[in-house]
């Protein structure tokens, strides 16, 4: 049988270096010309691979950003265990707001815009990103109430506590998303914890 016929039967592995060529691309041309200059077309170009490719991957230029900013979070975005509570939502929040006041928080804007406009894309971004970024909080309070740092009995309420002010600063008024900011919620969220 030769190597065609059973790459089309098996599947061919996907080449992690594309899809890293194509979520650069994506940042890369967000940073320049901002979400609304970003295209399908313009990622293939940048990322030097063909425009089918681009689209056997992703349905949407949101789809491609949603993927590089799950990668950016991973990488980036710290899991810390300073051995409190407060040390960690402080490092945990003031890296998030360090990266909301750049290309990540422009790009989280357009992905939420992207989710009022699409349900299906919302379900996505919430299960990539949004979920996972709520399970290392999780993980804290965790950390915390074993500590006895936590009593608050509705872990999601303070999961909410902590990115509620996050995500409305990002949305109406980044420029409050400083470092100050970020320990007076780590602080304000240790008191509703406790």
């Amino acid at each position: 049988m030769s190597m065609g016929i059973l790459d089309r039967m098996t599947g061919r592995p996907r080449d992690p270096a594309v899809d890293e060529a194509i979520r650069a691309a994506a940042l890369e041309l967000t940073q320049e010309q901002g979400y609304r200059g970003l295209s399908m077309e313009g990622i293939a170009a940048r990322s030097g691979v063909a425009k089918q490719t681009v689209y056997r991957r992703y349905r949407s230029k949101g789809e491609v950003v949603l993927d590089a900013l799950v990668g950016f979070a991973f990488t980036q975005l710290p899991d810390p265990d300073t051995g409190s509570l407060r040390g960690d939502l402080t490092a945990l929040l003031t890296a998030t707001f360090r990266a909301g006041r750049g290309v990540a928080g422009d790009l989280n804007r357009a992905l939420a815009v992207e989710a009022l406009q699409d349900d299906e894309f919302a379900a996505r971004l919430w299960h990539k990103l949004i979920a996972v970024r709520r399970e290392a909080v999780a993980e804290l309070l965790r950390r915390g109430r074993e500590r006895g740092e936590v009593t608050h009995p509705d872990e999601e309420f303070l999961i909410d506590l902590v990115y509620g002010p996050y995500w409305y600063r990002l949305l109406f008024g980044p420029a409050v998303l400083t470092d100050a900011r970020a320990q007076q919620l780590a602080e304000a969220v240790c008191r509703a914890a406790a």
